[in-house]
């Protein structure tokens, strides 16, 4: 059946995730000389536009205040069962013209509980994403395994599939530390690091991934006090990622809330 995600916190906070650590990383992101790496987030709230706090205007405005410091956007238009939904909201059709203005490629999320759920049920949400907002420029891939054998018979079903029907389509695996040099034939970016700003400055990148470009790896980290942002940020560079989240929240809430 269909997995229930609960989302609890108020709008307003969840809002104010892109305004806060964007502002925050911007300002360190073009104070630096290691400016190739990007800010990539992960929105799951509503297609918001004009209103107080928005993330989504946040996020266009420093776009296209500081060109290339954006390198993608996550949404989910369904954050109750999670994914594209059934149906097209012309909310996210208007936020994908807006992004196109402010050149944020938008990445359209699916889950797949490490190869549990069953994989047509992945396809119908990855062709439900084209359908509804064709805008879109590729798929993240949530809660991927880390098993190459695992792996190679679902993701890279998914990384085939995606990139048959949209050759151009980039394809996001969220793997964690974990990740082995098998899951680059499946993918153009993985998450290969999912935790808190501590093990981020503990982390050591494996020596495989010396054999790619930054841009393919992303960051995400998380309980990032404010007064460490600077080094955190230099240290995920230094870990040679080219995609980078950094904030305040806490893991668990990564996916049910937007940073303060």
């Amino acid at each position: 059946g269909a997995r229930v995600i609960s989302f609890s916190l108020p709008e307003p906070l969840m809002r104010m995730w892109v305004l806060v650590y964007t502002i925050l990383l911007i300002a360190i992101l073009y104070r630096e000389t290691c400016a190739a790496t990007k800010i990539s987030v992960i929105g799951f709230f509503t297609a918001c536009h004009g209103t107080p706090g928005c993330g989504w205007d946040q996020l266009f405005q420093t776009q296209m205040a500081h060109d290339g410091a954006i390198g993608y956007a996550v949404m989910m238009p369904d954050t109750v069962i999670g994914g594209p939904g059934t149906a097209v909201d012309p909310n996210f059709v208007t936020l994908l013209s807006r992004a196109k203005i402010a050149n944020v490629p938008i990445l359209g999320f699916v889950y797949t509980e490490f190869t549990d759920r069953n994989i047509s049920e992945v396809i119908v949400d990855i062709d439900n994403y084209y359908k509804f907002y064709p805008g879109i420029s590729g798929i993240y891939i949530g809660d991927s395994d880390s098993n190459c054998d695992q792996m190679e018979a679902y993701y890279g079903v998914l990384w085939k599939y995606i990139k048959a029907q949209h050759n151009s389509a980039t394809v996001v695996l969220q793997i964690g530390t974990l990740a082995h040099e098998c899951s680059m034939n499946m993918s153009s970016i993985i998450v290969n690091l999912v935790s808190y700003y501590s093990d981020e400055l503990a982390f050591q990148p494996p020596e495989w991934s010396k054999n790619y470009p930054p841009e393919r790896f992303w960051h995400l980290v998380f309980l990032t006090p404010s007064n460490l942002l600077d080094k955190v940020y230099k240290k995920a560079v230094e870990n040679r990622a080219g995609h980078v989240l950094i904030t305040d929240q806490d893991i668990i809430d990564k996916y049910s809330a937007l940073p303060s």
